[in-house]
Formats: structure tokens, sequence, C-alpha cells
């Protein structure tokens, strides 16, 4: 999972997104105006309704560039 900005003509919007590290697709998404809790949850869940996974790890870098 990561969350990244994105300029538009309009301002900064934020994008969470979430990646199926076996097959490298992106199985969860939100964009809003703010980066909170409420944007991350339902990409989170969203990627949840994708694959209704048994057994999973998450992993998120937290910033970490190495």
């Amino acid at each position: 999972m990561d969350v990244t900005y994105v300029p538009t003509w309009a301002g900064f919007l934020y994008l969470a997104v979430v990646i199926d590290m076996q097959s490298s697709r992106v199985i969860g998404r939100a964009m809003g105006k703010v980066m909170t809790t409420n944007l991350v949850l339902p990409a989170l869940n969203m990627s949840l309704e994708q694959r209704r996974p048994r057994h999973v790890i998450h992993h998120r870098d937290q910033g970490n560039p190495g």
C-alpha cells in the first residue's frame, strides 16, 4: 500500500493504492483532497472485496526511500 499526491489544475489530490505483490496489479484505490484514514480505508476495503483473501500480509513502506 502506498499513498502519494498528484498535482492537478485544481490543486493536489491524494491517491491511495493497494497492489497485489503476486500479480503486480492494483486491487484497491481511492482519491481525495486530504490524506486521512477516510482516504485509505476505501482502498483497503476495495482490495479485500477484489481478492477475498484468507491469509494476507499487509505491507506499507512508511515513506522509506530504500
